[in-house]
Formats: C-alpha cells, structure tokens, sequence
C-alpha cells in the first residue's frame, strides 16, 4: 500500500488542520493530515462539499488556515501572512475555470502577466513567455483574444501563465471539469508532461479516470481523509468507493458489470488496456 513520504522529504506537511468559513456551523476541513513529496503526483477525491478546493486554497497560501499542528509548503509557514505570501510565489493553483485566470488582452500578456508583476526584466519576461508558449503549444495563439479560445486552450494558457513563474509545487483543482473531451485531453497531456518533468501535483478531481496512475490517493470526507493509498486499494473497496460518491473508472464498472454476468477477470483492472488485458487472459 501507498504510504505518505517521511517528514524529512516533503514539499507540503499539513497537521490539524482546520478551516470554518465565516458563519458556517461545521469545519469545512477538519483535523487533515496531508504530506507531499518532491516530484510526487498525488490525487486528492471526493464528493461536491468535502473540501477539496478550500484545501487547494490554503495549500497555494490564499486563505488563512483556521488552526493547524504544522501547515507548512515548500518551507513557508501557512499560519503565518508572510508564510502564505511567499508560498504563493512557489506553489501554482489552477482552477477549474480558466477564464478567472486570464486577465489580459491576448494570451501572450497573460502568460506574462506574473512575471511582470515580480518585476522579471523584459529580455528575460520575453524569453520565458516564448517558451511558455512553445511547450503547451501556443506559438501560433499568441496574440489571439482570450474570448476567442476554445475550452483546453484557454485551460492551457492559464496553466502556462502559473508555470512561467517558476514553481515547486503544482494543484490542480478540477482543471477539466469545464472541457471537452479534446480540451480534457490536451490539459491531461500537458500535466503528464510536467509529471515526467518531475515536478510535484496536487491534483484535485471527480473524473475516477484521472486517478489511476496517481502516485497516492486521497479521499476525502466532511472535510477529513476517509483514504490514503493507491489507487487500486481504494478502488477495490467498492462499498468505501460508493460511500464516498466516487464511482469508478469506466474500466473498472465495466468489469464490474461484467462480473455480474458471470465473467470473472480478476483484480479489478483500472484502466482500457488493463481490462482489455484480462479479457484477452480468460481462457
């Protein structure tokens, strides 16, 4: 089973944490545990209201955490306002809605947009942008409208404009959420190859394909971990899986489905080819 990294080798090292919105009657986190590690690619899961986007806030130092044993991410104390500051100057978020992280007239100003802000020098703003630009393929978009985008590649414009500032730690809040399969696959490609890259994701979903290659997975329940593990020991739980409102991946209630027709495939196979696998297996 999938275990957290140890204390002495992580990005991110949250302990109690707790968060109440103003006015609420109950926490919306609650006594979460959660550590990540360099180059660790880690999917956090859960129904609408569990608290996956208020965690992907604080990690990327934008709320204030209500209380915690230890908040820290990449070395900055989140329980502190300088802390949060300066973690946002490592820690990238993107969210699920892409048009509220472009802010400029052409996609080219948006990617620029954080680096002007730290006040990069323009020789070195120019060269970061062309090749933020180069690497999630928007060379040729440059100076397009944000409006006149389709879904991914406004979902990748607003991932290369997070990334043009140097970051060690990636979330991802349902970055797909709003596409179409095209838009989703582009925006998964892109965060595969930042994978391979080796950098660190955090990344926060409801779509149960989007999880079976997660180096660990995190489930969340009324703002605490109901699960930690990999993805196949969470998803061979299937009573844990329904409880949670996850579902499956489509391999995985496809064999399901299956198997209540009598065709046994053995483990649950996650994944299209894996289950093409078992079949080709039966005798």
């Amino acid at each position: 089973m999938s275990t957290p990294p140890p204390e002495t080798a992580t990005l991110l090292d949250i302990s109690g944490l707790h968060y109440r919105y103003p006015g609420a009657q109950a926490d919306a986190l609650a006594d979460l545990d959660l550590r990540v590690a360099p180059g660790e690619f880690v999917a956090v899961v859960g129904a609408n209201g569990c608290g996956k986007s208020t965690l992907a806030r604080l990690i990327g130092g934008l709320d204030k955490p209500g209380a915690a044993r230890r908040a820290t991410v990449c070395g900055h104390d989140l329980l502190s306002a300088d802390g949060r500051i300066d973690a946002r100057r490592d820690v990238g978020v993107l969210f699920q809605n892409p048009e509220n992280q472009l802010v400029a007239h052409c996609v080219e100003d948006d990617v620029a947009f954080g680096l002007e802000n730290l006040a990069w020098p323009a020789a070195e703003i120019r060269a970061r942008v062309d090749e933020m630009l180069s690497r999630f393929g928007l060379k040729d978009l440059r100076l397009r409208e944000p409006h006149l985008l389709s879904g991914g590649q406004k979902q990748r414009t607003a991932l290369a404009g997070v990334l043009a500032v140097p970051r060690r730690l990636l979330v991802l809040d349902e970055p797909t959420a709003m596409l179409d399969p095209a838009g989703r696959d582009e925006v998964l490609l892109a965060v595969s190859e930042l994978r391979a890259e080796g950098l660190a994701i955090v990344f926060i979903t409801q779509e149960m394909d989007e999880v079976a290659g997660a180096d660990r997975v995190i489930a969340l329940e009324r703002g605490t971990v109901a699960f930690e593990g990999a993805a196949a020991h969470l998803f061979r739980d299937v009573a844990l899986v329904r409880r949670l409102g996850l579902g499956l991946p489509a391999a995985g209630e496809l064999a399901l489905a299956l198997g209540e027709r009598h065709v046994d495939l053995g483990p649950l196979p996650l994944t299209l080819e894996a289950l093409v696998q078992a079949l080709d297996a039966r005798p």
